[in-house]
């Protein structure tokens, strides 16, 4: 592993579960780990699962491994995948579709979200995700600043629905 100020780069499992360990002092450090190769996140995975939520928070992961993670039991690693800026479209679709609100509501928060995913959010179950990617598709189309006020009918009994 490297220096501090730069990222670091891990060449196995172990090197990130230390990375974990040490995560306190500089978790955006962890975020930015990368991994030499795909296969040492596929290791980490099998090794360490309890390390899946921290995995997902990485910002260097391939295609494949966020893929994987999208699919996750754990509602924790969905929401830590679903705020990814560089989520593919179709995993950003695949979670726009989590039986989860919190899941939902990260991708609707998600900068990269496309319109294709706002309107599929627009219809949501929970207000607020519905009400967030209402808002999030009309600024994105007229470019308009949201007001502040957008959410202000939200109840806690939207929230708890």
């Amino acid at each position: 592993m490297t220096g501090s100020s730069e990222p670091s780069v891990i060449e196995t499992a172990e090197d990130f579960r230390r990375a974990v360990d040490d995560a306190a002092a500089d978790p955006a450090r962890l975020a930015r780990t990368a991994a030499m190769s795909p296969c040492v996140w596929h290791e980490v995975l099998r090794r360490f699962p309890q390390l899946a939520v921290w995995v997902a928070a990485n910002r260097t992961l391939p295609d494949e491994i966020v893929a994987q993670l999208a699919l996750h039991e754990s509602m924790q690693v969905r929401v830590a995948v679903a705020s990814n800026p560089a989520l593919q479209e179709d995993a950003m679709l695949r979670l726009a579709h989590d039986k989860f609100d919190l899941v939902r509501m990260r991708i609707v928060c998600n900068a990269s979200a496309t319109r294709e995913v706002l309107r599929a959010l627009v219809s949501d179950s929970c207000v607020v995700v519905s009400l967030h990617a209402a808002a999030r598709l009309q600024h994105d189309i007229n470019g308009v600043m949201l007001p502040a006020s957008y959410l202000d009918e939200v109840s806690v009994a939207d929230l708890l629905h």
